[in-house]
């Protein structure tokens, strides 16, 4: 039993600083500015519930998945790297003041997209992904220490998306109570973390392709 809890721990640990709830908290209030707290709730539940899906399933697929399709880890963080830095930009230059009609537009919009780009890459972008698939145990499913390891592991997942839901769920109060300008500076600030987050996701692709050369 030791072990078990050792190795889930272990996984969460590993998950915890790199999905970042508390940084990412003030980015998910800022895509889902339009959404009554009913439905960022909602749509919070969601994302934990898919970030601890999409890590799971590379936990015991991902790595085969990879090499089947000739995907590199590297080639992931680019490409998720990308898109997290095209989502930042579009949150530093788009105007804080919406009409309702745009609300109305964006709201559905929002909740479409909970798995993507909500999910994957804002929440579990190419780093916690490289982390899971460098968590995976070395053997068969079929032999019992391999699953309990595994089982572990997912454990150690489930806990990293629990943390995402909550600090999604009751980071609002919090931030609202800053009012409008402590809100709008936090937003910014955080979607240049988000900026700078996606730039060093690149660079480390990057770097590692250069080094396969």
């Amino acid at each position: 039993m030791s072990v078990f809890i050792y190795r889930m721990m272990f996984a969460f640990l590993a998950l915890f600083p790199i999905l970042n709830p508390p940084a990412m908290a003030p980015i998910f209030l800022q895509l889902t500015a339009s959404l009554p707290d009913q439905e960022r709730n909602r749509l919070a539940g969601l994302i934990g519930l898919y970030t601890f899906m999409l890590l799971a399933t590379l936990l015991y697929v991902g790595g085969w998945a990879l090499k089947l399709l000739g995907i590199s880890i590297p080639v992931i963080s680019i490409a998720g790297g990308l898109l997290l830095f095209h989502s930042a930009w579009r949150m530093l230059n788009r105007n804080p003041k919406m009409s309702e009609s745009e609300k109305e537009e964006l709201r559905p919009e929002v909740l479409n997209r909970a798995f993507f780009p909500l999910t994957l890459p804002v929440t579990a972008g190419p780093g916690s992904m490289a982390v899971t698939l460098s968590l995976v145990p070395a053997g068969s499913l079929l032999d019992p220490q391999v699953l309990a390891h595994h089982l572990a592991l997912t454990c150690g997942i489930g806990l990293a998306a629990a943390t995402v839901f909550v600090f999604y769920r009751f980071s609002a109060r919090f931030i609202h109570r800053l009012g409008k300008t402590g809100e709008a500076t936090i937003t910014q600030i955080a979607a240049f973390i988000l900026l700078a987050i996606g730039v060093q996701i690149i660079w480390n692709g990057l770097r590692a392709l250069l080094k396969t050369l």
